[in-house]
Parts: structure tokens; sequence; C-alpha cells
């Protein structure tokens, strides 16, 4: 850091500012009002502006607009007399990476003029992520060019022109909603209604109606009739996330439209008939579920006609990139801030960070530290990841994964008899892999 711009119609403060920098060794220019300081900033290349609130000619706050709105990565401190929270908040909002109240304190000064200089090295360090062809972003579309992406990328090509029912499986966060529509906008069907249903957030009776609709008088508060996601969703695709969590009778009246097309209204005698492709959902082991007798054998092969696995972020960290450049351009668009410079020591930990809540927790971290970081800079400080997701872990086993995979699956195939069926739905890989994996393991099977 080198030039620094000191913007205040106080010739006092001007000058004790422009002694004090100077003999820290900066260069420094003085304006006295808000119109001349606004133009010299745009004139001439600075390091850092300090500007004063209360200006002729032009304000601080208009001036620090126009200032950003000419240089967004100039950084500007604005400086008052009236340093109070909404004089603060303001100026933040607007862009500035600072606020001081007067009189100055030198001190805290000069800490922030440290903190720029240490986000301008971290600048040259960084990794700018906005500045490829991959800085885009159109949305409902699912970010990924790794093995296991592809993979699910055919899926969805050869299952989009038909209704078949697919059930997707992963782990929170994963993405299945934006496969279910991927599933819906890419197939013929793109036109007709997709409906989205979150079956673990309404209560059965509650979920019941929401589905299948309910006649006048069906219970208490019906006061007219209710057309169900089922009707709603005629011709197109209903997607009910988190399927796992339907009541029994819910599942009943599931299976007899898989298999009929066919349900009625709560508390209505008339047969409706509708077409329409259904898409579940859940995060849950439906097989152990259908095992323990908590969910139908009969719908859940009704279910599964199609099955989709999604990986978790931490098994394709190849990836993260393109996601950090998506998720960046997507806050950009949704916020008006702009970060375009990762350091490379936040790439670095969000590499090595294992996502427990895969890419939606990336999402939801970049957006904070975009939010928190005041340039174009994303700073350290401002990703807050789960530390606890590494203090927490098990007790360490000196294995190989190589290692704890084959004892894992040597666990699965003797509990369930050797039926490599039933252990590659339980393992939740498909009845080729499981065979590849055990002549790869060399595990023995029982004659």
């Amino acid at each position: 850091m080198k030039n620094i711009l000191v913007v205040d119609d106080d010739r006092s403060i001007r000058r004790s500012l422009e002694m004090h920098l100077s003999s820290e060794g900066f260069t420094v220019v003085t304006a006295e009002d808000g119109r001349r300081g606004v133009e010299t900033a745009l004139s001439s290349p600075f390091d850092l502006v300090l500007l004063d609130l209360r200006l002729p000619e032009m304000d601080g706050f208009e001036a620090l607009r126009e200032i950003k709105a000419g240089k967004p990565s100039l950084p500007v401190v604005m400086i008052t007399a009236y340093d109070d929270m909404h004089t603060a908040i303001e100026a933040i909002r607007l862009g500035a990476i600072d606020h001081l109240g007067k009189p100055l304190d030198l001190d805290q000064l000069d800490e922030i003029i440290v903190k720029i200089g240490e986000i301008a090295a971290l600048s040259e360090k960084g990794v700018s992520f906005c500045d490829t062809p991959e800085c885009t972003f159109q949305p409902n579309v699912i970010v990924g060019r790794s093995k296991s992406m592809k993979a699910v990328y055919k899926i969805i090509g050869a299952v989009a022109d038909n209704r078949a029912s697919v059930l997707l499986y992963g782990a929170s966060g994963t993405g299945k909603e934006l496969v279910a529509r991927a599933i819906h906008f890419n197939g013929r069907y793109r036109n007709l209604p997709f409906v989205p249903v979150v079956c673990s957030s309404l209560a059965p009776n509650v979920l019941e109606s929401e589905l299948f609709g309910h006649e006048k008088g069906a219970f208490t508060g019906a006061s007219q009739r209710k057309l169900g996601k089922f009707e709603i969703a005629q011709g197109g695709t209903l997607f009910l996330d988190e399927i796992s969590e339907i009541s029994s009778d819910i599942q009943l009246k599931l299976l007899r439209f898989l298999q009929e097309k066919k349900f009625e209204r709560v508390g209505g005698n008339e047969t409706i008939e509708t077409d329409l492709r259904v898409v579940t959902a859940t995060n849950k082991d439906l097989a152990a579920l259908v095992s323990s007798g908590k969910f139908r054998q009969d719908l859940y092969y009704r279910l599964k006609v199609v099955t989709i696995e999604l990986p978790p972020l931490r098994e394709r960290v190849e990836d993260i990139p393109l996601l950090i450049s998506y998720f960046l351009e997507k806050i950009r668009r949704e916020t008006g801030r702009s970060v375009e410079i990762v350091p490379e020591e936040i790439v670095d930990r969000i590499n090595s960070y294992p996502w427990p809540g895969n890419v939606r927790e990336l999402e939801n971290a970049l957006r904070r530290a975009v939010l928190l970081s005041p340039g174009e800079v994303m700073l350290p400080e401002t990703l807050q990841l789960e530390e606890t997701a590494f203090e927490n872990r098990l007790p360490l086993m000196v294995q190989s994964i190589q290692e704890v995979e084959r004892a894992h699956i040597e666990n699965i195939l003797q509990y369930t008899g050797y039926e490599k069926k039933r252990a590659a739905e339980i393992l939740n890989i498909s009845r080729p892999t499981l065979d590849a994996r055990i002549r790869s393991y060399a595990i023995k099977l029982p004659d």
C-alpha cells in the first residue's frame, strides 16, 4: 500500500492525517469536499480512501456510492463525528471496509491500514473464481464434472422422457430436489407442472389432505373442496422428498395410485384418475425400513423402478472449484455482493473439510463469507466451518479406506446370509459393483 486519499472539509484533520500517514511512509493526497474527493478517487490510483461523512457539495454516503460504483475494489474507510449504530450500518451497507469515529484514534487507523494491506496480500496469492467461463449461473442446474456426477446425468437422460418412478438416495444437502427438477425439466413433460412436497414437514393427516385433497366438510375446518398435489401435478411430476416419513395409511394410498393411477380425496367417494410421474427421495435406508416393518415392501419396489444414488461432496472434491464459481455468481446476483478472489488458505480449508452438510453447507458457508467480506477478497475469518466435524470423530482406526470398506462389506454379507442382492441394497450400491468389490478384495464366500 502506497497512496492514500483523505477527503475531509476540516483543514486541521486533513493536515494531521497527512502528517501521520506521511510519517508512516505513505503518499497522501487530500480533498476538501465530496465532489472533488470522488473525482480524485476515480481519476488516480489509490490504495485507500479515508472519507468524512459530513462534506460540502456531496455528503460522504453519496460520495461512497459513486466511488464504489466506479472502483468497486477500492477500500474506503468512513470517518464521522456521528459515531452511532445507524451511521456504521449504512457505511458498511454501502461498501465501506470500516468505520471510524471522531476524534480519530490513530492507533485504530493504523490497525485498519495493516488489515487492508493483509487483504491486498491475500488477493495476490488468491484464486480468482470469477474470470473463467465456469463463473456462470443458471437456476436449477446441477454443477459437477466428476465421474460420479456424470453417471447421474446419464440416468437422468435415460428417464427424462418417460413416467417411470424414480427413487433418489442421498444424504441431506446432496441436491436431491435439483436432480428431480433436472429429470422433469429436461424431458418431454417440461412444460407441465413440477410439484415438490417435503413429506416430513406435515403431520400425517395434513399430508394426506395436501397430497390427495379433501372434500368440503371432510373434517373440522374443511370449509371448501381442496385439490391435492396429485391433481395439481396432472401430466407432470410430483416430487415427494423424505418419503421414508410417510404413515402406513398414506403408503397404502400411494401404492394404489402407482398401481392404478387412481385415488379419492379425503372425505370423498369420487374416484379420480390422473397420469403423472412420481419421483421420491430419501436419506434413509428404505430397504432396512422394509426389513423392520416400517415401510411397505410392495411400495418400495414400486418406487425404485429406477434408483439414483447421489454422492456426498467429500467423494467428489474435484467438483468443488466449479461449485465455488457457481455459488459466488449466484450469491452476487441475489445479494449484489461480489467476492471474486478466494485466498489459497481458504481454498485449502474448503478442500480438506469433510462437508457433512454437503453442497448445501458449502453454499451457506460461502454466502456468509461473501456477506461479511467488505471487498472483492474473501477474508479467512468470515468462512466458518464446523470444526467439531473434526473433533468429534470416532476413535482413530489405523486402517486404510480399503481395509475399512472390505471389513464393512464382509459384515453386511454375513448379516444377510451372503445374499448379494440384499447386501447390495443395504450398501446402497449396485449388484455388479458389489461383485466387483468382492473380487477386488478377494472376499471369500461360503459354498
